[in-house]
């Protein structure tokens, strides 16, 4: 409903009125449709009292005397009404109080500025007070106390008297904010007939020894335009303590955080009636969450806390019902955790150092997310020197990797290294020292030595398979003739065959081959020792069998 109510009043900025232009009393004619934009006009509440102000475009033209008609849209065939307080003054405003009295309705204002008998300007416009309509706060001052303070809000002595249910100021309500270590709060009070003179509100269940800022504003709906009022700002007295009894507050509470490890510390306060227990909270939602509580220790891991973004956080000391004041610190993880020392490796290779850098882990995170991957301007500052020198040459890497080269050769240096934020001018903490020594240009480079070393080792495998292999042939071809002796040739063929002569016979001898031939069988078979067992049936020692062709032996 508020859109389209803003959208008439949008469509119905640029509608005027004609008149006729004559003496500054003269009755205007009907509302109807113009082009003259020679003023502007703005509506304020002030004080409950809706105030129309207006101002010349062009100012060169300055009347000496104002006179205002205006009527509404739901009217705008009436002829137009004078506001007889608003005829013939010297000022550029009049108070509608008692004529314009609905936020719903779309008032049309008509003014005519004239200097004595002569018109200057004659021109109108369009005002709807839900949308159009300024809300200026009331003035108000603040009183602190040890636990609360009172708004002292000054309202009219009395409101204009208009019909029940009619005046601008129905349906707002007045905001009064408090802020304390960036923590804000609201409380709204609805706006009446009855809101009249001095009203005092009272904010309680304060922090004494505490800051605390306050502002108030009306407040109508989401279109509306409300002006705040500048803060005011008193400390609350701290609390007198009236018995040895009261739980003193933890001292010197501070945030340790490294790499995104953040401990709130703190000190445990002398108190003679016993053991403190400790409980810490933050802030999450506009309400505090518990992350330690009951604890006897003076330190509470708030690492689990998004890495953005202010966060207010609490301590109090304990001792079974009573407590202690809270003791708040605002910390912000990104801006405020200390960048840790990175990792270095370093290597010498000829007159030159290879450094290698790891960026430091972030607590309770992947292994591979890092500071690095946090801060988009990550940079490395390197220091290198000669050991036992004082003069450092530094070095700044955007990399992982950084060679340092025309390096003395067998010589000894030293390098360490810390992340920088060029962005925020924020350098993080010194690795410790790593010291290596150069060599000589004319040295071998390492890759050579390990190639070198890799051939070797492959040789002397090589050599270790082959002689494995023998060992093992030689160990089968013995196991073999020990356990399955070869058939041997009887003994007068081995020395008809050692003879050359008649091993060539013997092939000369054969007559080509012929596929008629027919061949007889021969079988060769092993000899018997004579100590060796004869077999039954067999009473010879030794023989071959005899076949065509082969002389007995």
């Amino acid at each position: 409903m508020l859109w389209a109510r803003s959208a008439v009043a949008i469509r119905l900025a640029s509608l005027y009125l004609v008149v006729h232009v004559g003496p500054a009393l003269a009755a205007p004619q009907a509302w109807s449709v113009s082009s003259d934009e020679s003023c502007i006009f703005s509506l304020t509440l002030r004080n409950f009292r809706p105030i129309l102000s207006w101002e010349l475009k062009n100012r060169s033209i300055v009347p000496t005397h104002y006179t205002l008609w205006h009527t509404n849209m739901s009217e705008r065939e009436v002829p137009l009404e004078l506001v007889p307080e608003c005829a013939n003054i010297t000022w550029p405003s009049c108070d509608l109080t008692h004529h314009w009295r609905s936020l719903a309705e779309m008032y049309l204002p008509r003014l005519v500025g004239s200097r004595g008998s002569a018109t200057l300007v004659d021109c109108g416009g369009s005002i709807y007070p839900d949308v159009d309509m300024t809300l200026e706060p009331p003035e108000f001052e603040i009183v602190g106390f040890v636990d609360h303070i009172n708004v002292i809000l000054k309202f009219p002595p009395s409101l204009p008297k208009l019909p029940p249910g009619e005046g601008l100021w129905l349906h707002l309500s007045l905001s009064i904010e408090e802020e304390s270590e960036g923590i804000v709060k609201k409380h709204l009070l609805k706006i009446d007939e009855h809101t009249t003179g001095n009203f005092t509100y009272v904010i309680d269940k304060l922090i004494p020894n505490t800051s605390y800022c306050v502002s108030v504003y009306l407040k109508g709906n989401i279109l509306s335009r409300s002006l705040r009022s500048p803060w005011k700002c008193t400390r609350l007295p701290p609390r007198q303590d009236s018995a040895l009894g009261v739980v003193p507050p933890p001292e010197n509470v501070r945030m340790n955080s490294i790499n995104f490890k953040n401990i709130l510390e703190w000190e445990s306060p002398s108190f003679p009636n016993g053991t403190l227990t400790f409980t810490a909270q933050y802030l999450s939602y506009r309400k505090f969450q518990d992350i330690c509580v009951g604890t006897a220790a003076t330190e509470c891991d708030f690492s689990e806390l998004s890495k953005y973004g202010d966060h207010t956080l609490r301590i109090r000391a304990e001792r079974g019902d009573e407590h202690s004041d809270w003791v708040n610190i605002t910390f912000c993880p990104v801006d405020d955790t200390i960048i840790g020392p990175p990792g270095v490796r370093v290597e010498a290779l000829a007159n030159s150092l290879h450094v290698r850098f790891l960026a430091p882990r972030i607590e309770k995170e992947h292994e591979t997310w890092t500071m690095k991957n946090i801060y988009s301007s990550w940079v490395y500052n390197v220091e290198y020197w000669k050991n036992g020198s004082d003069t450092k040459h530094p070095v700044a890497c955007q990399y992982d990797f950084e060679v340092l080269r025309n390096l003395a050769p067998w010589t000894t240096y030293c390098v360490r290294v810390r992340g920088f934020l060029p962005d925020r001018n924020k350098t993080g903490r010194w690795s410790e020292p790593v010291c290596e020594g150069t060599v000589s240009d004319d040295s071998a480079p390492s890759w050579i030595v390990v190639a070198s070393v890799l051939a070797a080792s492959v040789l002397a495998a090589c050599l270790l398979l082959a002689g494995c292999f023998a060992l093992l042939w030689s160990i089968y071809k013995g196991t073999k003739y020990t356990f399955s002796p070869g058939n041997a040739l009887p003994q007068h063929l081995k020395e008809f065959l050692s003879r050359p002569q008649h091993n060539r016979l013997l092939f000369l001898s054969f007559p080509p081959s012929d596929e008629s031939d027919v061949f007889d069988k021969l079988s060769v078979v092993t000899e018997v020792s004579e100590s060796s067992p004869q077999p039954p049936g067999n009473s010879s020692g030794r023989g071959t069998p005899s076949g065509p062709g082969l002389p007995p032996s």
